[in-house]
């Protein structure tokens, strides 16, 4: 166990600011013997876990790592790794919280934990919204590829209440401000007296397996309301962006 114990603390010592360390520079940074060191590595290079420059004779990580990560990262779920962060953005908002995943033009809500608020709105699991109509379809829209724009305007922008964008222009520039603001808004353009923000999901391919958004009356929906939501809307999606290996866009 103590061999393990200093095989990871060797591995740990290879960061993105260090990617290329001699053994003499592990030896020093964790206290263990050189000579441990080199047996140790030698191990690790057997299963391609690290990799021995032949000019330099220094050491990298190799392509092992790479391979354990790739597997890893294969069986995360999205929704199970967003859950503990989607109560704990519950909780700290006191709103409705959605998870919303794409299904071709619309968007599906895949999980939803209601505002224990007596003033609330409701959603429904396994509801089904045109992609236009939301601040989470908004956000699929603006991050989306620009096809599935096409396709939509294409058919028809329909309303859904007085205040959806029907205008194909009026629609370009709200994606661009969702592009640029990182987080999308919806004042009842679904149904009345529903408001939502929302923030997409990335994974470790650049994929965006979903989104999360806050839903709430409009007499909560005010600037200073939004303000606070999207920062605490944001740290959550980042939060589960990190835990999914996500690069930050």
């Amino acid at each position: 166990m103590k061999t393990i114990r200093k095989a990871l603390e060797i591995l740990d010592q290879f960061t993105e600011t260090r990617p290329v360390l001699g053994i003499t520079e592990i030896s020093n940074a964790t206290g263990i013997n050189k000579s441990v060191v080199h047996k140790i590595l030698g191990t690790l290079m057997e299963s391609d876990l690290i990799a021995r420059d032949s000019g330099t004779r220094r050491y990298r990580l190799g392509p092992g790592i790479v391979k354990l990560a790739g597997r890893h990262l294969a069986n995360l779920r999205p929704l199970d790794i967003a859950r503990p962060h989607l109560l704990r953005l519950w909780e700290e908002t006191a709103e409705t919280i959605h998870f919303v995943v794409q299904q071709d033009l619309s968007i599906m809500i895949a999980q939803v934990y209601e505002s224990p608020q007596t003033l609330r709105v409701s959603s429904h699991l396994g509801e089904v919204v045109a992609l236009h109509c939301s601040a989470a379809g908004k956000v699929f829209l603006a991050f989306g590829g620009s096809d599935q724009l096409e396709r939509l305007i294409d058919g028809g922008l329909e309303a859904s209440t007085p205040n959806t964008i029907v205008e194909p222009d009026v629609l370009r520039s709200e994606l661009s401000k969702v592009r640029r603001d990182g987080y999308s808004l919806s004042r009842e353009e679904y149904e009345i007296d529903f408001c939502s923000l929302a923030a997409p999901i990335f994974d470790s391919a650049g994929g965006m397996p979903g989104a999360v958004a806050i839903a709430l009356p409009p007499s909560r929906f005010n600037a200073k309301q939004v303000s606070e939501l999207s920062g605490k809307l944001l740290s959550a999606t980042r939060a589960i962006m990190n835990e999914l290996g996500a690069t930050p866009r």
